[in-house]
C-alpha cells in the first residue's frame, strides 16, 4: 500500500455471482472479474462465485472498507484482502473494458509455512522462488505475485498471498506446467521452504476486464 490507501484488492466473492453492471460504476482504476472457467472441471470451493481484482482510485481509498465493499456485492459474502502486487511475468495483455482476453488464469490462495513470518514468506517467495518459476515453468504466460498486507473484511480466512497464473490454453496448463520431472521435484521442494501446501485453495477462472 502507499500512503494514499489501498493499492490492490482481492475479493472472494461467495454465495452469489458479481453483478458486473454495478461493478462498472466503481471508483476503480482497473477491475478484472475472474470466474471459474465454463469448460474445464472446478477447482474452487463450491461457494465461490468469483475472484475480484479492483485498483481503486487513490482519492477515495479511505472510503474502501468492510461496509463498502459489501455494498458492491449485494447478496454475496465477500472476503477481501489489501495486497501488495509484485508482477514476475507480463503477458502484456490490454484488452477493451468489458472483454475476455485469450487464455486462462488459476488462482492459487496460498499460506505461509508455519515457521516463517509473513514478511519472511514474502521475501522467500518474491526473491528466491521466482528464479525458479521462471526456469522450470515454461507454460506460465502471466505470473503475479501478491502479498497480502491485510484482511478487510473482518472473518476473511487467514491467507498471505495470491497467486495469478496465465496460460496461453488449458493444453499449456496441463501438459507444460514444468519443463521436466527434475523441475518438479525443484519447485515442490522450494515451495515447501516457504509455503503450507495443504492449507490453500485455487480456482481456474476465465477472466472479464470490467475496467481497464
Amino acid at each position: 500500500m502507499t500512503d494514499d490507501g489501498v493499492d490492490k484488492l482481492v475479493c472472494v466473492v461467495r454465495d452469489a455471482p458479481p453483478d458486473l453492471e454495478l461493478l462498472r460504476s466503481l471508483p476503480a482504476r482497473r477491475l478484472v472479474v475472474h470466474r471459474p472457467h465454463p469448460d474445464e472441471p472446478p477447482e474452487q470451493p463450491p461457494d465461490v462465485h468469483a475472484v475480484v481484482l479492483m485498483w481503486p482510485h487513490h482519492d477515495v481509498t479511505p472510503s474502501v472498507d468492510a461496509e463498502t465493499i459489501a455494498s458492491w456485492f449485494p447478496g454475496a459474502r465477500v472476503d477481501a484482502y489489501a495486497v501488495e502486487e509484485h508482477v514476475q511475468i507480463e503477458p502484456g495483455l490490454t484488452p477493451p473494458p468489458g472483454s475476455e482476453p485469450p487464455g486462462l488464469c488459476r488462482l492459487v490462495f496460498v499460506r505461509r509455512a508455519p515457521s516463517l513470518t509473513r514478511d519472511q514468506m514474502a521475501h522467500h517467495w518474491t526473491e528466491q522462488h521466482t528464479p525458479i518459476v521462471r526456469r522450470h515453468h515454461p507454460a506460465f504466460w502471466g505470473y503475479v505475485q501478491n502479498v497480502v498486507v491485510a484482511p478487510v473484511t473482518p472473518g476473511a480466512p487467514e491467507v498471505d498471498g495470491v497467486a495469478e497464473m496465465r496460460f496461453r490454453s488449458a493444453s499449456d496448463l496441463r501438459e507444460r506446467f514444468y519443463d521436466s520431472d527434475e523441475g518438479r521435484r525443484v519447485v515442490a521442494d522450494d515451495v515447501a521452504r516457504f509455503l503450507d501446501r495443504g492449507a490453500g485453495w485455487r480456482i481456474l477462472a476465465r477472466d472479464t476486464w470490467v475496467l481497464v
